[in-house]
């Protein structure tokens, strides 16, 4: 099955840390529920989460490093998250807050597209996001 999305995590220390856990579940609801990226001239979001840790820190939280890759065709943009904004977070919490994260990284990824000139079918791109953010959010197996 191919994915059009594409979630990875870059830990900046050894301590438990839940969205390593969750983005999983996460990926799992946007590549059952994503059937195309709805954009003809790129073949996948590709997010990356940068979660600040006790070895290393990777700066304020936001959005940051855009990059759209033509020739490879894919668009990806990291998601950077202190320890302060993660560590008091309970999974449900947490949960809630990864798919915010990853909305804003698409929304933005779109923006980006579009200012490229190039045609997303936002409707239904955003239609099966929520779909999966709706599943996930649902799925109380990861909440335990």
């Amino acid at each position: 099955m191919t994915s059009f999305i594409s979630i990875g995590a870059q830990l900046g220390g050894p301590e438990p840390c839940l969205i390593a856990e969750l983005k999983v579940g996460l990926f799992h609801a946007l590549s059952k529920h994503l059937t195309s990226t709805q954009c003809k001239e790129i073949d996948e979001y590709a997010i990356v989460l940068r979660v600040d840790g006790a070895l290393h820190k990777f700066g304020k939280e936001g959005l940051a490093r855009m990059r759209l890759a033509k020739t490879q065709r894919y668009i990806t943009i990291d998601v950077q998250i202190p320890e302060t904004v993660w560590h008091p977070l309970n999974k449900t919490q947490t949960k809630i807050y990864l798919t915010n994260q990853v909305r804003s990284a698409i929304s933005m990824c779109v923006a980006r597209l579009i200012k490229e000139k190039y045609v997303v079918v936002e409707e239904c791109l955003w239609a099966q996001i929520n779909a999966a953010f709706n599943e996930y959010l649902a799925d109380e197996s990861s909440d335990k």
